[in-house]
């Protein structure tokens, strides 16, 4: 599905994994972003290509001046606030609510949840499907899956009685060119610093389906596509199943690095992706792994590969969670 001339709502898209998405509707579509806008260098890039800004705060109330005759919307922005469990599930909730009955008349709704929200897997190499249990699972940001959970139930809720077609996306590990890259980026930098990549404490590895911004984008008006007002749950993952240590060493190699896996607390759980529904319900991803992730890290990182690599002033800085 082609949108054009569409009225378009984005909450999340000064960050990494929805801003690519925001500026490439907004070459045919009125694209709006809600956000706090922490960073006046992003609102003025964002309102650069055509992207209308209006400050948010999640929870915080009804934004004043927001239209609420959107055709689409995207909720993609979190409230990540450690460790108070109870304002992040309220915050989330609430939010997600409350954005809901504002564009209660919009075509369709896209919810962005995270992998953070399944039980911890039975092995790490696990591929968790829709259907596998859920809990919340999230040791680096132990209230992270709490306030996804609670809005995942407030989401179904508000989609049921207002008899709004949704679609909840759990996203994976996601990079790209914007924002902290993600964790492919982050690492890359890392191992460039000559900093140690964590592992767990217990000596095994971390999987994930990493997934690029340029497949998110490809997938967003797919994901309207198929909402509907008992919400279409789907994972938003890429196509195959990594362990950290094997994309980390090829990158490394490729750029003529040695990577340093030190085991540590600080060490990031994430799992990898069963993608029948997905693909299914949208389809296959066009970015190869490989492929995408030398793209993002060479949009933070010129010459990463062919080079001297050197960073970007405001990229690849602290990532989401407050660690380096």
């Amino acid at each position: 599905m082609t949108l054009t001339d569409r009225k378009i709502l984005f909450t999340g898209a000064t960050g990494q994994a929805f801003r690519p998405a925001a500026e490439a509707l907004a070459r045919d579509n009125e694209v709006w972003c809600a956000a706090r806008f922490t960073d006046p260098v992003v609102r003025r890039d964002l309102e650069s290509v055509g992207i209308k800004t209006i400050p948010w705060v999640m929870g915080a109330g009804n934004v004043v001046g927001l239209p609420s005759d959107f055709t689409h919307v995207v909720h993609a922005a979190p409230y990540r606030g450690q460790p108070d469990s109870d304002t992040a599930a309220q915050a989330n909730a609430v939010a997600a609510g409350m954005l809901m009955h504002h564009c209660r008349a919009a075509d369709a709704f896209v919810f962005v949840s995270a992998f953070a929200v399944y039980k911890q897997p039975p092995s790490p190499d696990h591929r968790i499907a829709e259907s596998d249990p859920l809990g919340g699972h999230a040791p680096y940001a132990p209230t992270y899956p709490i306030g996804k959970l609670a809005a995942e139930a407030a989401v179904r809720a508000f989609a049921g009685v207002l008899g709004l077609r949704t679609t909840i996306a759990r996203l994976n590990v996601c990079y790209g060119p914007t924002g902290w890259g993600g964790v492919p980026v982050e690492f890359f930098g890392r191992i460039l610093a000559g900093e140690p990549v964590w592992l767990p404490e217990d000596g095994s590895d971390i999987w994930s389906s990493p997934i690029s911004t340029d497949d998110v984008t490809m997938f967003l008006p797919r994901l309207w596509d198929v909402a509907s007002t008992a919400p279409t749950i789907v994972n938003l993952a890429g196509d195959d199943a990594l362990s950290l240590r094997e994309y980390c060493t090829l990158l490394a190699r490729q750029a003529g690095l040695e990577v340093d896996f030190v085991p540590s607390a600080e060490s990031r759980q994430s799992y990898a992706s069963d993608n029948t529904r997905r693909r299914s319900l949208i389809g296959d991803c066009r970015v190869g792994w490989a492929e995408g992730m030398r793209w993002a890290i060479e949009a933070h990182y010129p010459n990463a590969f062919t080079g001297t690599p050197t960073s970007i002033a405001g990229k690849a800085a602290v990532n989401i969670w407050g660690q380096r």
